[in-house]
């Protein structure tokens, strides 16, 4: 089964690629409205050829419609090169991503803490809950989930949900800072009240675009 990780990525490659081919042969030119009209163009030719794999047909098909209504600030190219960057950043020599372990989850709790997060991690997440952090920034963690989501060797095999309330830009950019993507499942309503919810997959395997940070790995 193909993977969303690694086909999106060989979509916004082959794109680019495709780009740049066509400027040097003098078929496109070099600003971004031109850019976007041929990407554009581009993704709707894949659509039409079906040409990647059924996994990634909802992100050409919002990549499509952007285009049509934004149109040059659609930024097609920026995109692609955004998501090419967060994704091939992450990639072993093998292609493949970060293996999330439960030393790595900690590492990334302490860079949290450091950044003056409070990261609950002791109880369970069942049902509707209240956090008070009286204004810090704060992750909330399922006690349970997070066992039921590792195996005995401390793997991430499972989905596991971060629940958190502060600034999300720079709890992206900690995290891909130690090799996980976030994949957001909403801003401000979740089980825990006022924080959003915030999944990691496993090899960061989501079956959608993750969050994109503002910072190299």
């Amino acid at each position: 089964m193909t993977s969303f990780y690694n086909e999106i990525l060989h979509v916004v490659t082959e794109g680019l690629s495709t780009l740049v081919t066509a400027q040097e042969s003098g078929k496109a030119q070099k600003n971004p409205v031109s850019e976007t009209v041929f990407l554009s163009a581009w993704v709707t030719k894949m659509i039409k050829q079906q040409c990647f794999d059924h996994c990634v047909s909802k992100t050409l098909l919002q990549w499509q419609k952007q285009s049509r209504t934004m149109g040059k600030n659609a930024q097609l190219k920026v995109q692609f090169e955004r998501i090419k960057n967060t994704l091939s950043g992450l990639n072993d020599a093998d292609g493949h991503s970060t293996v999330i372990t439960a030393e790595l989850i900690a590492d990334f709790y302490n860079a949290l803490e450091v950044a003056d997060w409070l990261v609950t991690k002791e109880y369970e997440v069942n049902r509707k809950v209240s956090h008070h952090t009286d204004g810090q920034a704060s992750l909330v963690v399922c006690a349970a989930q997070y066992k039921s989501a590792m195996n005995e060797q401390g793997t991430l095999i499972k989905p596991l949900s971060f629940y958190i309330r502060g600034n999300a830009q720079q709890f992206i950019d900690l995290a891909y800072q130690q090799g996980l993507l976030l994949f957001k499942i909403t801003d401000y309503k979740s089980k825990v009240k006022f924080h959003g919810e915030y999944v990691i997959y496993p090899d960061n395997t989501g079956t959608h675009l993750p969050e994109l940070p503002t910072v190299t790995n």
